[in-house]
């Protein structure tokens, strides 16, 4: 049984779960006027993770929102939209845990990014 994270300050889950990303190897970025945590795939050249942030497929955004139903706190994955030749389909969000459920939310993520593609190195 997990143990709950959301007795004290309600900014500790979104770093708690910041926490958690940087143990399996990702750069983590918490957003506490928004209540997110962007997770990012590291330069793997130990250089500025900036331009893979900005690849839509080497990142994910975590959101701690309120259920509609029970109003209880829970982390949302944010998917990013896509182009498509004739439409771009808009990004959309999945509820996925329990507030305190932030280490498998982390470990979802981490799946999630080591099985996507990450932009080919620069050539500088």
């Amino acid at each position: 049984m997990p143990v709950s994270v959301y007795t004290g300050s309600p900014l500790h889950p979104l770093f708690a779960l910041a926490k958690e990303l940087e143990a399996r190897g990702l750069g983590a970025a918490v957003d506490t006027s928004i209540s997110v945590v962007d997770a990012y795939v590291l330069d793997p050249d130990g250089g500025d993770s900036a331009r893979l942030r900005g690849c839509p497929f080497a990142f994910r955004r975590a959101v701690l929102r309120a259920d509609a139903h029970s109003a209880r706190p829970w982390w949302w994955l944010l998917w990013p939209g896509q182009r498509f030749e004739r439409e771009i389909a808009e990004p959309e969000m999945t509820r996925l845990l329990p507030v305190e459920e932030y280490a498998d939310l982390a470990r979802r993520i981490a799946s999630i990014l080591a099985a996507t593609p990450t932009p080919p190195p620069r050539d500088d």
